[in-house]
């Protein structure tokens, strides 16, 4: 028989003994539960008692008065009772003794037909299906057994009532529903009391694998660590761990010292925080001859030595690390110049657009083009295009400011984002970028001379896209190289014309 295996109907357990350790670990919030129940019930009635005597005279007061006098006396009686009880079974005895005597007494309650009578017949059987804590068996018993003495109370001097056929069809109703009710709420609060017995064998099973987990943890051959989780204190660390990290355990007594970031290990602990345990915490560590290397942190919390603590695994990643930050450059650069590419550079300017929205900065985008690059690659060759396009991007480097972005975007044409500069501010850029290029002297091209054409375009950052900016730009641009090249222009209306040309 499958412990755990809960009753169809009842929603208890099928095995006799799970059923009774169920009942006896939860019992005594059964029994807290019963002298709240004899307690209230024998206040109510105490109040009720009094209330009727309103009644005092009335045929109905005579049977009114004895029943409500048994209801709080049984209910007084059952709350010593209760009290003296020391297994589920002896409490389930009183409270099966107090159903009994309420439900008869009630039962000559309803006898008065009033409104309120009626309200009793349907509450007392709720209140015995849910609010006493017996068993399903004798919850079923009880429940249907008030629903009778509720019903012959109130239809018994009046057998032939017109409501007698829907009253009886009403309780039927309420009792299946009811019924329904008690076993998915025994079958809810079982699958909870399971869920923590097998969690319970689980802490077991793992006290007993202790003395197995120690011959592996020092066996790994990925360097494990165990700090505490207060103060990072090193308790205990592996032959791999002393091997990668060189050092011997009395050089390193805190697991901050490796830590090459300040904050690292407050990030780490807030991950493991969030989510009880970490996994893939990528972070820069300091090994005992100085060299840093990126390493993969996954770790646990565990217990050790009585105390709160952290098992951690530290994976070395420096290879791949390395490979990542070459592929995210060679994503976002131009190979030749080492300048931004296109991709790299919208992402960039749209980013910056936004930032400038907010705050309501002034942006400028030029569009740079090395005039004759062509010839210059026809004549003199591409090693000495390449060597042009290189000095372009060092002279870029030089006049340009930190927080402005330049890209390659094509053979010779380059574009460059200037954040919070004006009209007569980027016309200046241009102008010192264009002085420069033409004092520069092309590597085995003899007194060839070499310049570039700008155009220049402001960005209104709250109507203007990126794609804008470049059209009048790229506009300006081609305003610069039928003026003869080697000039700077900057966009107005007045071009809207030769661009749609």
């Amino acid at each position: 028989m499958q412990p755990f295996r809960l009753s169809s109907l009842g929603g208890e357990f099928t095995c006799p003994a799970t059923e009774k350790a169920f009942q006896e670990e939860r019992f005594p919030e059964t029994l807290r539960h019963a002298r709240l129940l004899f307690l209230a019930s024998a206040v109510l009635n105490t109040l009720f008692f009094l209330s009727d005597w309103r009644f005092y005279g009335d045929p109905h007061f005579w049977i009114a008065g004895p029943a409500r006098s048994a209801v709080v006396a049984i209910s007084l009686l059952c709350l010593a009772l209760v009290a003296r009880t020391a297994s589920f079974r002896q409490a389930q005895r009183v409270m099966v003794l107090w159903q009994v005597i309420s439900g008869a007494s009630v039962g000559l309650l309803v006898s008065s037909h009033s409104e309120i009578a009626l309200f009793v017949v349907v509450v007392l059987p709720a209140i015995f299906y849910l609010a006493v804590p017996t068993s399903f068996r004798w919850t079923l018993i009880s429940g249907i057994g008030c629903s009778l003495m509720m019903l012959a109370g109130f239809l018994l001097p009046e057998p032939d009532s017109p409501t007698a056929p829907g009253l009886i069809l009403a309780m039927l109703m309420l009792n299946v529903a009811l019924i329904l009710v008690v076993s998915r709420s025994n079958r809810l609060r079982r699958m909870e009391w399971a869920a923590t017995q097998a969690e319970r064998r689980l802490k077991d099973e793992l006290a007993e694998s202790r003395a197995m987990f120690e011959k592996m943890f020092m066996a790994v051959p990925v360097p494990l660590l165990v700090t505490s989780r207060k103060d990072g204190k090193l308790l205990k660390f592996n032959d791999a761990a002393k091997t990668y990290f060189g050092k011997e355990g009395g050089d390193l007594t805190y697991v901050r010292d490796l830590y090459v970031e300040p904050d690292a290990r407050t990030k780490f602990l807030n991950e493991l925080a969030e989510q009880g345990r970490v996994s893939g915490f990528e972070t820069a560590v300091r090994l005992a001859d100085g060299s840093t290397r990126d390493v993969l942190l996954s770790a646990a919390p565990v217990n050790y030595a009585g105390h709160g603590a952290v098992i951690a695994s530290a994976v070395d990643i420096s290879s791949r690390k390395a490979l990542e930050r070459r592929l995210e450059q060679l994503a976002t650069t131009d190979s030749l110049t080492g300048l931004s590419n296109r991709g790299h550079f919208t992402h960039v300017a749209e980013v910056e657009m936004e930032r400038s929205r907010r705050y309501g900065r002034t942006v400028s985008l030029l569009m740079v083009d090395i005039d004759h690059f062509k010839k210059i690659n026809d004549t003199y060759g591409h090693m000495t295009g390449d060597w042009v396009l290189s000095a372009f991007a060092r002279l870029c480097r030089e006049c340009l400011r930190q927080q402005d972005s330049v890209a390659r975007f094509g053979a010779e044409e380059f574009a460059i984002l200037l954040p919070e500069t004006d009209e007569l501010a980027a016309v200046a850029v241009a102008e010192r970028l264009r002085s420069s290029v033409s004092a520069l002297q092309i590597e085995g091209a003899g007194n060839m001379p070499l310049s570039v054409s700008i155009g220049i375009s402001g960005i209104d950052v709250s109507e203007d896209t990126l794609s804008d900016a470049l059209a009048r730009a790229d506009t300006a641009l081609y305003a610069a190289k039928r003026q003869g090249r080697n000039c700077v222009v900057f966009y107005t209306d007045n071009l809207r014309e030769i661009g749609a040309a």
